[in-house]
């Protein structure tokens, strides 16, 4: 595997990475709305709020990730620095 193939292989894996975690957080939100109302107990939201919090961890990991990603991609290409410097 050569590394364009590697690095488009990641970018595929940490975007299928990224939608089911925006789903599960977005369930989590009106998840927490729905137990509120219903009066669920404080401490059962609590873990509610422990699992969100964790699900959102990991959506700022992949977030770095994409980052870096893209951070190997501009550091590569190269720059006329004519254009740069006017």
């Amino acid at each position: 595997m050569t590394e364009k193939e590697l690095k488009s292989s990641l970018e595929i894996f940490a975007h299928k990475i990224k939608n089911p975690i925006h789903a599960a957080v977005i369930n989590l939100d009106v998840l927490k709305v729905k137990l509120g109302k219903l009066g669920v107990d404080k401490k059962t939201l609590k873990h509610l709020e422990i699992v969100a919090a964790e699900v959102k961890r990991i959506n700022e990991i992949n977030k770095k990730y994409f980052g870096y990603l893209a951070l190997g991609e501009t550091a590569r290409k190269k720059k006329n620095l004519k254009k740069i410097l006017g």
